[in-house]
């Protein structure tokens, strides 16, 4: 990364420190890389794009197993993956297909690191009887969580 774009004091970090400390000690446990992809549309939800692509640049800096790249929609990637909301949070989007529509705040942010840990160990999360329930299905399916504050 070039010099300019690098960040070296303690300003620059978005997340604060405390939370740095617990995320760098989740991340030790990590074992296979995770790329995440970030995608916005200017104008449309700014704040929570901005915060989106903050988070994710720090969790980039906390661990070298966790890569972190951004994309406009539209773009050909976007395209590629059918994302049109912005913004839009790819968690190793060649490989699975989990996505966090808005910024991961609150309970979502719980569970997008959830889905780095998971993703990274190569486990799923599921309990023995529901990953052999999960077993008989023959077609694919498409699991939707929905989360409101309110």
């Amino acid at each position: 990364m070039s010099p300019m774009f690098t960040k070296d004091t303690e300003s620059d970090w978005f997340l604060p420190e405390d939370v740095r400390k617990q995320l760098l000690k989740t991340f030790e446990t990590l074992k296979v890389p995770v790329p995440l992809e970030v995608f916005t549309q200017p104008g449309v939800n700014d704040e929570f794009a901005d915060y989106t692509n903050k988070f994710c640049a720090d969790l980039a800096r906390l661990s070298d197993k966790i890569t972190t790249t951004t994309f406009a929609i539209p773009s050909a990637r976007a395209e590629e993956l059918g994302i049109t909301a912005s913004p839009t949070l790819c968690v190793s989007p060649d490989k699975y297909h989990l996505r966090f529509l808005g910024a991961p705040l609150g309970e979502e942010g719980k569970a997008f690191i959830t889905s780095i840990m998971l993703v990274s160990l190569g486990m799923s999360g599921l309990s023995e009887t529901s990953a052999s329930l999960l077993e008989g299905l023959t077609e694919e399916r498409m699991a939707q969580v929905f989360v409101s504050p309110t």
